[in-house]
């Protein structure tokens, strides 16, 4: 009960929050019209409207000057090349090959920025199954295809 008591106080709270914010807004616009009513010689229902619009413009302005000066999260470099992996929880479907023998064994007469970072295992997957390669094909239609000889 006091659970639901106080989920209906916030919402109280927030719908009051609300009501006199937009009071206020109201308010400012009316003396912002009453203002432009006065410079302008407008009637005070235009010069009202004429101020809110106003105030919407210069809010929206405000919100991407506000959102250019603090980007929401920094950058995040998602590629690393330089062999630096600092995350230990990865997945058992493929494998990170840092052994350049092993790589050239692999995929030999392949350039290196040709080759794959990492090598999926398929031997878990089902015909019907999704393909591990992230195409969201079945794997019997996508790496599960027989190969044609040439």
């Amino acid at each position: 009960m006091k659970v639901i008591a106080s989920f209906l106080g916030i919402i109280l709270v927030a719908i009051l929050v609300l009501a006199l914010g937009g009071g206020l807004l109201v308010l400012l616009a009316y003396g912002i019209g009453w203002v432009v009513n006065l410079l302008m010689g407008l009637e005070p229902f235009q010069a009202t409207v004429l101020g809110l619009a106003g105030i919407f413009v210069f809010i929206i302005l405000a919100d991407r000057v506000f959102n250019f000066l603090t980007p929401l999260s920094p950058p995040v470099n998602d590629l690393e090349f330089d062999g630096d992996e600092d995350d230990e929880d990865e997945s058992d479907d493929f494998d990170i090959f840092e052994d350049e023998e092993e790589l050239e064994k692999l995929y030999p007469g392949i350039p290196r920025w040709r080759r794959p970072i990492k090598n999926l295992d398929f031997s878990k997957v089902n015909a019907n199954d999704r393909c591990p390669c992230g195409s969201g094909r079945k794997y019997k239609n996508c790496h599960g295809a027989k190969q044609t000889k040439v």
